[in-house]
């Protein structure tokens, strides 16, 4: 009997410290500008390959401030590779800059770019070949003086839609 009241009690204990340790999971927030952020395929005046260009938040985690990356972005054979911070309006889904500092490797021939008409319209367009809908992105960027459109498709996950499988 006063095993059965030790076991008994050993088994309580260790019911209660397991139920007593499981903590709840945290809740994951997204980041400030979560809407504007994410890997897009655009091109450069509705023309030549899509191109991969990147958005995501600055370390400052702020929703006036993003930035802003295509280190492979061309138009024909010139090389328009930026990378820069811009400024957002996070409820609009906008964003501009003006004489952005290029940190891209590109910065000895390109020190500063201009975007302007920066927007994202939430599932604005769809995936090119597996016609899901997906945002659109689109900016005119200015560098060395000459404008370029740039615009696309935010990644939708699916591999028709990369473009390293569109032929």
């Amino acid at each position: 009997m006063k095993k059965n009241i030790i076991i008994n009690t050993v088994v309580m204990a260790l019911l209660v410290l397991f139920s007593s340790s499981c903590k709840k999971d945290q809740e994951i927030g997204g980041t400030a500008v979560q809407n504007l952020a994410g890997d897009w395929y655009v091109k450069v005046n509705g023309t030549g390959p899509y191109i991969t260009l990147s958005t995501y938040n600055t370390a400052a985690n702020l929703s006036t401030e993003m930035w802003l990356q295509s280190t492979g972005l061309k138009s024909g054979t010139v090389a328009l590779g930026v990378k820069g911070k811009v400024a957002v309006d996070a409820n609009a889904q906008t964003f501009t800059g003006t004489n952005v500092a290029n940190v891209a490797s590109t910065s000895a021939t390109i020190p500063t770019f201009n975007v302007a008409n920066g927007k994202v319209v939430s599932n604005g367009t769809t995936g090119p070949v597996s016609k899901t809908p997906t945002d659109l992105i689109s900016l005119d960027i200015t560098i060395n003086g000459v404008t370029y459109k740039v615009e696309g498709f935010h990644k939708t996950g699916f591999q028709v839609d990369d473009p390293a499988n569109m032929k």
